[in-house]
């Protein structure tokens, strides 16, 4: 099967499954654009997401899963492309299931966000904070809740869909959170607390690149490693995950902040207590936003400023 009939046939498929009901499936196709505005939103959205370019025509072909109403209003994206080299290795039965499971969970899990004040105890379960780019959103954030910090918004947001490799995510818009009668203070000071207890935050040696890291490693706020009950040797000896804040080398090539889910991961930089916390450890220091899920650390007396916006700019 070529990839043109691929992309027809995972179209039909999906259209016929009982599963959608209820949500609208689209194929968005390379080279698409259109004159309205709704669409044009989501094909930039998707152009910046996957891309980092935020323009009005598709750069990919991809399968756009959009449910709910009004205001509560969420969206799925698949490339089609990546689907298509997984089905010429797994076959139907490999990446069928996987979509409609996803297409299922779409839209039960948003229920809380109808609910009205009483209801906002199961609400704030659901509130993160994400930062953004203040910049290149600003347009988006316009009827959103956040904290600017210099160029970074931490943008209230809710999780709508949360599997082991999935996250779905969606902005949490006034006209959603109108009823739970909360400030916009209130609001985010719930959503840090909620996203610092679902993400704490970690510390790791920039050229430990790994994906995944046990649950422990990295840990530097005393409180939880206190609470862990580990044994952690004097200076992080015998540790090998354990940093060494003195060491020029180290210093030089820098640390990576993220949290333990190693998603947003940047937003704990912001986390109470956190900058402190590196402080004591570091001294003086620089710190540079490499993506939304990470940021990276060096002591001032290891690194300069003009180093890190060189690297940075390599980076993006």
């Amino acid at each position: 099967m070529t990839y043109e009939e691929f992309k027809g046939e995972l179209y039909r498929i999906m259209m016929q499954q009982d599963a959608v009901v209820g949500r609208k499936i689209m194929l968005l196709e390379k080279g698409y654009t259109t004159r309205d505005d709704q669409m044009l939103n989501l094909i930039r959205y998707i152009n910046r997401v996957t891309y980092g370019r935020e323009d009005n025509v598709m750069h990919g072909d991809f399968i756009q899963v959009v449910w709910g109403e009004g205001s509560v209003r969420s969206m799925m994206s698949w490339d089609v492309r990546t689907y298509f080299e997984r089905y010429k290795k797994e076959g139907w039965q490999g990446i069928i299931p996987e979509l409609l499971l996803k297409i299922q969970h779409s839209g039960l899990s948003a229920e809380w966000l109808n609910l009205e004040e009483e209801g906002y105890g199961q609400a704030r379960e659901k509130l993160i904070l994400r930062p953004i780019n203040f910049d290149h959103n600003r347009f988006e954030l316009e009827d959103c809740i956040y904290w600017k910090k210099g160029d970074i918004a931490l943008t209230l947001y809710g999780v709508v869909y949360d599997a082991e490799d999935d996250y779905v995510t969606m902005k949490i818009k006034r006209a959603i959170c109108s009823g739970w009668g909360l400030s916009d203070e209130e609001l985010l000071q719930d959503a840090m607390e909620n996203t610092m207890r679902l993400m704490p935050p970690r510390l790791y040696l920039s050229t430990d690149l790994r994906a995944k890291h046990p649950w422990t490693e990295g840990e530097f706020l005393p409180d939880e490693a206190a609470g862990s009950g580990k044994e952690r040797g004097e200076a992080g000896e015998g540790i090998p995950w354990a940093i060494h804040p003195g060491n020029e080398m180290e210093g030089t090539l820098g640390y990576r902040l993220t949290t333990t889910r190693v998603l947003n991961g940047a937003i704990a930089f912001f986390y109470p207590g956190v900058r402190g916390r590196l402080a004591e450890m570091f001294g003086d220091f620089y710190v540079g936003f490499t993506s939304i899920h990470e940021a990276v650390l060096h002591p001032v007396r290891f690194q300069s400023p003009w180093c890190m916006r060189e690297s940075i700019l390599g980076i993006n």
